[in-house]
């Protein structure tokens, strides 16, 4: 395959070419699609292939995506277009064609048309992403490890798996799934397990601990009150190193004075932490000297 001459985003077409609107850009952080003389397409993970495709696909016209300020593309051309699917190990070689040009200033903008390859086809782009969405996809890869060894554990089943396809796991995932995802390093899978619905609060409790949490996954814990009103999670919260200080107001508020001076003498708890216990403190009318070396 080609080296990549440049990148583009791209973005789905909500039209599927009879007109406007055209939907908006997906991921600002890299681009979507390579630019060569094969056009290469990458998901980050199952679920934004299903946002962005499912759309099109269910509504069986034209498949399409948007370049911006392409370099070299004009009307007509035809080129290769892969769609890459890590989470499966496999890719589809699909053809693109542009059909159309949105504006004729220098920042132009061309519709480009997906349609059957030489062996891959519109079709099976279908199929991967509504097993994607109906938790097929999941199924096939529980059944595939368990059929695959004899007796093999629930944390070799699972590490087997693209990185992506944990995650997508995650969110599925039964208590036994949970146990290993809730030590996996990447921070996606962190994520999905936070918006499982089967999560215990005693899992949430572990899961607030981890060093790898983010502002996003605080954030996602903060905004359950079920699990906030808890004070065994606020504690854990409050003693991750990783929680922002102007989060930590938010926590630590509602904890009771003996809990917030633990918090004030403690050696596991940041200095940013400290100082948001001692400013409760003092609102409270209290005053606690800070320990020695801090």
């Amino acid at each position: 395959m080609a080296a990549p001459s440049g990148a583009a985003r791209f973005s789905r077409v909500t039209d599927r070419l009879r007109g406007q609107p055209i939907g908006p850009h997906i991921g600002d952080s890299m681009p979507r699609l390579l630019m060569g003389p094969v056009m290469e397409i990458h998901f980050q993970s199952p679920s934004e292939m299903v946002s962005d495709l499912s759309g099109q696909l269910d509504g069986g016209g034209v498949v399409s995506f948007r370049i911006d300020n392409p370099a070299g593309l004009r009307a007509g051309d035809v080129r290769t277009i892969v769609v890459h699917v890590p989470w499966l190990g496999s890719q589809l070689r699909l053809t693109g064609k542009v059909v159309s040009r949105e504006s004729v200033s220098a920042a132009a903008t061309y519709h480009v048309a997906i349609s059957d390859g030489p062996h891959d086809t519109v079709e099976h782009l279908r199929e991967i992403v509504g097993r994607v969405r109906s938790g097929a996809l999941l199924d096939e890869a529980r059944e595939g490890h368990a059929e695959g060894a004899h007796e093999i554990s629930t944390d070799q089943r699972l590490r087997s798996m693209s990185p992506s396809l944990r995650a997508l796991l995650a969110a599925k995932a039964n208590a036994e799934e949970r146990l290993v995802l809730a030590r996996d390093p990447d921070p996606r899978v962190i994520d999905f397990l936070l918006k499982n619905p089967s999560l215990s609060l005693d899992e949430v409790r572990r899961l607030a601990g981890r060093l790898n949490l983010n502002q996003a996954h605080f954030a996602l814990i903060a905004r359950n009150p079920a699990w906030m009103s808890d004070e065994s999670l606020r504690l854990a919260l409050a003693r991750n190193p990783r929680l922002p200080e102007f989060m930590a107001e938010t926590v630590l508020t509602p904890l009771s004075n003996n809990a917030l001076k633990g918090m004030m003498e403690s050696m596991n708890t940041t200095a940013g932490t400290r100082r948001v216990a001692g400013r409760i403190l003092q609102s409270r009318g209290i005053v606690v000297a800070a320990r020695r070396g801090h």
